[in-house]
């Protein structure tokens, strides 16, 4: 809520502001606000013109501020001093601070229970951290804030190198009498261990002391005074500026000191006006109090005429209903242009004018400004959210209450899962909370999406928030539904983390492989055969799911006769894994199709039934299943082998008959005989048990002759009365004198009295002709022997014997055979029959010349080829099988994946194709993909990648179809699709290495066999380096170089394809640089070495700055002694390494790369120095090894005055100090070429001097030269002269004495007289230098 604050400056002087109306009303509010405060209190504050403040540069006078006009008219002057009284002081102790066992307590996060330090830190050097300014402050509290009561400022200065500012002169230091500052005036300094209410207390800064801080300093004893104006600075006036620092404040008003004219401004971006005020608002082109047309309208306020000589204030309200009255200053929180108009970053005041000092009398030194302080009453801008700011931080942070679930500094926006309606701010009546998108604990952000608002108008009302990235598998508005692939339990609780299931379907049950489900429940989308949730079980009757059947199962196919039937009689179900259906007992076969062994008779309603095979007859207690028929020993058989088998007979105890033995040429065809008595079925003419004798009358038992035996043919005249022919041979019983087979030749030496020549036949036709013909060799006559029945007649012709047959179908030479396309010669009735065969169903039309069986096509049976095989139909004479017959033994399809998308397959015809015209339709998954007459191949396209695809022909013909076995065959996995693959950095890339993740294309194109993960400097052909193989996700590049540009490729390997991901660039970190060379040094000069350098081998980074160290200078003799070291140089500027020197320097654009060469001046001559190179990138730095060198030989700088000492009266010691012994020398000197003694004497001091060379020594003479040959009691003056090849300098000349020789004392008494004379010795003068007298006054009183 808004309060006023009273200012204690404004009691004192009895100026409180009327705003209780603006108090009522702002405590109507019931948002959340912070308290109104002075915001400008220990801001920064600043002039225009600047140094505008008394006692600059130095001290100056005023008059102080009159009450009175008499006072006005007299100046009580007071001085202005700004200088401070204890600038540099250090406290006693400081030095033992530094001692390294000396510890310091580091306060962070506060003390332990038991009010020790939480950690402490040996204090060796200053303290370092890596906060913006780069030094630690000592003195932190648990709380964020510096409570510098706790510690002097010199000791923080002393560790951390930097002294703690101060708002009012931060330069002025407290003595060490009172090291602390007054923790609550910080113009005084209080000793350690005392209250901070102690009155042990001094000034820090000068009494006299008036500076611009004291404007703001919350201090009411202090004034800031301005230095003495002139009119016409008077009339321009002064600027002062408030910079609230840390963040745009709400400001509701302003109190300064008074003025003339007044201009108040505001500053968010620009500068804008805020208010104007004058004693007349003309002189700004305004009217004096002018209305507010708009709540953030600007206008004059006409000031009072009745004004104070001094301690006037001004104060600028903008929410008072005051006239004029500003609109919307009742209603602010539903005003949004005036809550812009209050909002202030910085505050600047401009005062010009000044009351009665410009009347006559009145003392110029009266021209200046004083204020005691400048309050500017405001609060955190939290919009409504927050009753607290944090101020100390910049920007300032509002304190968001945890019911308004806002963030921000300024509690600006909504926290990110309370964004069902967009953000307000609160007003007077509510506090306008942001609210919870209802996300159920499953997403971490949502925002406002006006269209799903039903109520947009409206706070409390409706709800537009909608979720963003959904987790824990969920998606929607509200993340109240599951993604693809995952589902819901009716009852599960929507907040948890398991909501949403895997659907897990069973993806050979589901229709085109599918793998999403129901939202609810879960149900897959299953195929027509294939039931249960995932898809994953066959319906009843069905089994052996598989991804490749099209409707997922194949039907049980129960046998119907062989199964069991439940309670209503339907056919039970079968095992939905192996398919087996549950069969009646004793029935077997996985569709209960066929009997166990040992039973038989499917049908049978109880189950099959036992074989019951007879032990005597049968093998084994098995049967056929179909029929019953046990299995017979041999000889045995009946349906149970109880009786003997077809052409046995008499079954024995031991299991065993006696074969029929039936004689095949007097046996019926295709009979057997009597299984109990052995009675064999004979011919006409046969007869006997095995049929294999002729019955009477009847000979030659032959297997062709249908009636078995011949009759016998005897001639009447020439057979024995009642005699029959011989079974056998059919030989007649012949009378005497007659001969043959039928007894109708005249033996030799007989004849034939009733002969007829003529008729050559008797009367009882006895032939009587020659039956004779020649033979091959034409050496005898044969007997023509043609076929009593089948010839004409018994003659022959007779060069070939060929008889003259009696019908048109008998043939061979004797007329004993059929012809072609005629069968069974009869011999007893000499004709054979037409082999009648059926011209469509046999090959030729012949037939076999003994059974008249055709020769039948390949599909034809029947004795005339005239009936189809059992199973085939379709008689059609173009059919070189005669008939048709379904085709069987169809042989796979044989395939073979040419791509992703294509199978090439071929097949061969059936093993029994059974038919002249086949067709074939070649089936994939139970879909026709062609169809063609004959075998050949196909290319299969359009198919998915590497996926199975199971092939069948079904191949067909007119009667039937035949189906191969199925072959399974997988097209070539395909490179998966570009937005599949996201190689993607994780992090920042460090000097050496980056971390990579990918995703995992779908295996819809194949399975992923492995990741290569490989990289390559972008600006090198070397060949990629390998980081990883295998099949995780993610990866960690190693072994890269710093500050290097690298493409990253990420390769798939796949069945029989390689893919590769778009590459992906990316910059390794900086790292410090290494392998910086020594610098190359060049003495230029007695006092100067050049310095160069290069860059390092491995810079790392960009190169941003050298400095160049140097030490000495030391011993020649000894380089590695210890020196203090100084940096000599330093530069910066930018080298990237990645770019060539000229381009980095021909950039305009970047910085100029930092220098590689210097000149170091002011070393000593002729000595030795060491220098090294640090170089630095952002990551760090490295140095160099050290280059030592010489600086050029200079001209001496100083000699020092020999000593002289006498050593007789003839001679003179002189010694001079050396570079051995002699610390100027030394120092200014390290080689020296000679040294001259000059001498000069006289006789008298001061006398002139003529200088003489006396003796030059080198380098190594002893510094010592005795003179000889002196007058005695004679001085003399000595100087040293030192020599380089640069130039010589000269010492001061010493004096030397030489002892006196021996003389004689003359004495003379002189009396009442001052005139005295004597006379000198004669050798007195020549040993004396000077003249000298000796006087002795001898007075008588």
């Amino acid at each position: 809520c808004y309060y006023f604050f009273e200012s204690p400056k404004l009691q004192k002087h009895g100026k409180t502001p009327g705003l209780k109306g603006l108090s009522d009303f702002l405590n109507l509010s019931q948002g959340h606000f912070p308290r109104m405060e002075n915001i400008a209190a220990f801001k920064p504050v600043s002039t225009s013109p600047p140094r505008y403040t008394c006692g600059f540069p130095e001290r100056s006078s005023y008059c102080q501020s009159p009450s009175s006009q008499a006072e006005l008219l007299t100046c009580y002057q007071a001085f202005c001093v700004q200088e401070c009284p204890y600038r540099s002081s250090t406290p006693p102790y400081a030095p033992l601070l530094l001692a390294a066992h000396r510890h310091a307590n580091l306060f962070l996060d506060g003390l332990e229970e038991d009010g020790t330090p939480f950690d402490t830190q040996q204090l060796t050097t200053r303290f370092s951290d890596v906060s913006e300014d780069g030094a630690m402050w000592v003195g932190l509290s648990s709380k964020g804030k510096y409570d510098f009561s706790s510690f002097t400022r010199e000791i923080v200065e002393l560790y951390s190198g930097v002294l703690p500012e101060l708002h009012v002169q931060s330069e002025c230091r407290c003595p060490p009498t009172h090291p602390r500052v007054h923790p609550l005036i910080e113009r005084y300094c209080i000793p350690n261990a005392v209250e901070d209410t102690t009155n042990d207390r001094v000034l820090r800064l000068n009494l006299n002391a008036h500076p611009l801080s004291y404007i703001n300093d919350q201090d009411m004893g202090t004034t800031w005074v301005s230095k003495i104006m002139t009119a016409q600075e008077l009339d321009e006036g002064v600027t002062i500026t408030v910079d609230l620092a840390n963040g745009q404040y709400q400001v509701t008003h302003l109190i300064s000191a008074m003025s003339p004219l007044f201009v108040i401004q505001r500053r968010k971006q620009p500068w804008l006006d805020w208010q104007y005020m004058a004693r007349n608002c003309n002189v700004f082109e305004m009217e004096n109090n002018g209305p507010l047309l708009r709540p953030d309208s600007v206008n004059c306020l006409q000031l009072s005429s009745d004004v104070p000589f001094s301690g006037g204030n001004i104060t600028f309200s903008l929410l008072t209903p005051q006239p004029p009255l500003r609109p919307g200053y009742n209603d602010f929180y539903n005003t949004p242009i005036l809550q812009e108009m209050v909002q202030a970053a910085q505050v600047r005041i401009h005062m010009s004018g000044q009351y009665y000092t410009r009347a006559v009398g009145v003392n110029q030194r009266h021209r200046s400004i004083g204020i005691s302080e400048i309050t500017i009453s405001g609060r955190c801008e939290c919009h409504g959210h927050a009753d607290h700011c944090d101020t100390s931080v910049t920007l300032y942070r509002c304190l968001c209450l945890p019911e308004s679930h806002t963030k921000g500094n300024n509690c600006e926006s909504c926290a990110p899962l309370y964004n069902d309606k967009p953000f307000r701010s609160g007003d007077q009546l509510q506090p306008m909370n942001c609210r919870p998108c209802q996300c159920h604990g499953h997403a971490l952000s949502c925002h406002y999406d006006v269209l799903a608002d039903d109520h947009a108008d409206e706070h409390y009302r409706g709800g537009g928030g909608v979720c963003d990235n959904c987790m824990h598998n969920t998606t929607g508005k509200n993340c109240e539904q599951c993604i693809s692939g995952f589902f819901r339990l009716e009852d599960c609780d929507p907040t948890s983390v398991d909501v949403c299931q895997p659907c897990d379907c069973y993806t050979a049950g589901t229709v085109n492989g599918r793998m999403d489900c129901v939202q609810i429940g879960g149900q897959c989308h299953c195929k027509a055969a294939v039931t249960g949730r995932q898809c994953a079980d066959c319906l009843p009757g069905w089994f052996g799911l598989t991804a490749s059947n099209p409707n997922g199962c194949s039907s049980c196919n129960c046998n119907g006769m062989g199964v069991m039937r439940t309670s209503t009689g339907a056919v039970s179900s079968c095992n939905r894994y192996t398919g087996q259906c549950h069969c009646k007992p004793h029935v077997t076969g996985l569709s209960c199709d066929r009997c166990e062994f040992g039973y038989w008779n499917l049908s049978h309603p109880d189950g099959c039934m036992p074989c019951d095979c007879d032990p005597l007859g049968s093998l084994s207690p098995f049967c056929e299943p179909e029929g019953g028929q046990c299995e017979c020993k041999p000889g045995v058989g009946g349906l149970r082998c109880d009786s003997c088998g077809r052409g046995l007979f008499g079954l024995r105890l031991e299991g065993s008959c006696a074969p029929c033995d039936c004689s095949q040429e007097g046996t019926v065809p295709g009979t057997d005989c009597d299984p109990y008595t052995g009675q064999c079925v004979c011919k006409e003419h046969v007869e006997g048990r095995r049929c294999d004798s002729c019955r009477h009358n009847f000979h030659t038992l032959e297997q062709r002759n249908s009636l078995g035996c011949l009759p016998c043919v005897c001639d009447i005249s020439g057979t024995v009365s009642g005699g029959v022919c011989d079974m056998q041979t059919g030989q007649c019983p012949c009378k005497e004198g007659v001969e043959g087979v039928q007894c109708t030749n005249c033996a030799h030496n007989y004849y034939n009295q009733t002969l007829d020549v003529e008729s050559k036949r008797t009367p009882n036709s006895l032939l009587m002709l020659f039956c004779y013909y020649f033979s091959p060799d034409q050496d005898t006559c044969l007997e023509c022997d043609c076929h009593p029945i089948g010839a004409l007649h018994r003659s022959c012709e007779s060069q070939t014997g060929q008889c003259v047959c009696a019908h048109p179908s008998v043939g061979g030479r004797r007329c004993d055979q059929c012809r072609e396309m005629f069968f069974g010669f009869n011999p007893g009735l000499g004709t054979c029959h037409p082999c009648a065969c059926d011209p469509v169903g046999s090959i030729n039309g012949s037939c076999h010349p003994d059974t008249g069986i055709c020769a039948c096509k390949l599909l034809v049976t029947g004795d005339k080829c005239d009936l189809c095989q059992l199973g085939a139909s379709h008689f059609d004479p173009g059919n070189h099988f005669g008939c048709t017959k379904a085709p069987s033994q169809q042989p796979a399809p044989v395939g073979d994946a040419l791509s992703y998308s294509s199978i090439r397959l071929s097949w061969h015809p059936p093993d029994s194709p059974n038919s002249h015209i086949l067709n074939y339709t070649l089936i994939r998954d139970g879909q026709s993909v062609h169809t063609v007459q004959s075998p050949e191949s196909f290319e299969d396209i359009s198919l998915s990648p590497f996926t199975n695809y199971s092939y069948w022909l079904i191949t067909a013909n007119v009667a039937g179809a035949t189906t191969s076995a199925s072959a399974s065959y997988r097209t070539l996995g395909a490179p998966p699709e570009a937005d599949q693959l996201h190689l993607s950095l994780v992090g920042r890339p460090g000097p050496t290495s980056a971390s990579f993740n990918w995703s995992t294309p779908r295996n819809d194109t194949g399975p992923v066999e492995r990741f290569v993960l490989s990289s390559m400097e972008s600006s090198s052909e070397a060949e990629p380096a390998i980081h990883y193989t295998g099949l995780s996700t993610e990866a960690v590049s190693s072994g890269l170089k710093p500050f290097t540009q690298y493409t990253v490729i990420l390769e798939v390997g796949m069945t029989n394809v390689h893919c590769l991901c778009p590459p992906l660039s990316l910059l390794t970190a900086s790292a410090p640089p290494q392998n910086q060379p020594p610098p190359r040094i060049a003495a230029i000069g007695p006092h100067t070495l050049h310095a160069s350098w290069e860059p390092p081998s491995e810079p790392n980074g960009v190169i941003t700055k050298y400095e160049v160290f140097l030490r000495g200078p030391v011993e020649s003799q000894n380089l590695s002694s210890l020196a203090i070291e100084k940096r000599v140089f330093f530069s910066s500027g930018w080298l990237d390494p990645s770019v060539s020197l000229s381009s980095n320097i021909a950039n305009k654009s970047l910085m100029s790369p930092p220098e590689t060469s210097t000149n170091v001046t002011g070393l000593e001559a002729f000595s030795t120095y060491q220098m090294r190179v640090v170089s630095t990138n952002i990551a760090g730095s490295c140095t160099s090894g050290w280059t030592s060198a010489r600086t050029m030989e200079g001209v001496p700088e100083f000699m020092a005055p020999p000593d002289v000492s006498a050593l007789s009266s003839t001679s003179l010691k002189v010694t001079w100090s050396t570079a051995e012994d002699h610390g100027e020398f030394s120092k200014n000197k390290k080689k020296w070429d000679s040294l001259f003694v000059f001498f000069c004497f006289c006789f008298y001091i001061p006398c002139p001097c003529v200088l003489q060379a006396l003796h030059r020594v080198g380098p190594s003479s002893h510094p010592v030269y005795v003179v000889k040959g002196l007058k005695p009691y004679h001085v003399y003056n000595f100087t040293v002269t030192l020599c380089t090849k640069a130039g010589c300098i000269t010492s001061l000349p010493s004096t030397g004495w030489t002892l006196p020789a021996g003389r004689e004392t003359h004495t003379r008494v002189c009396t009442h007289t001052h005139n005295c004379s004597w006379e000198l010795a004669h050798d007195l003068a020549a040993s004396l230098p000077c003249r000298q007298l000796k006087l002795t006054f001898l007075v008588d009183c």
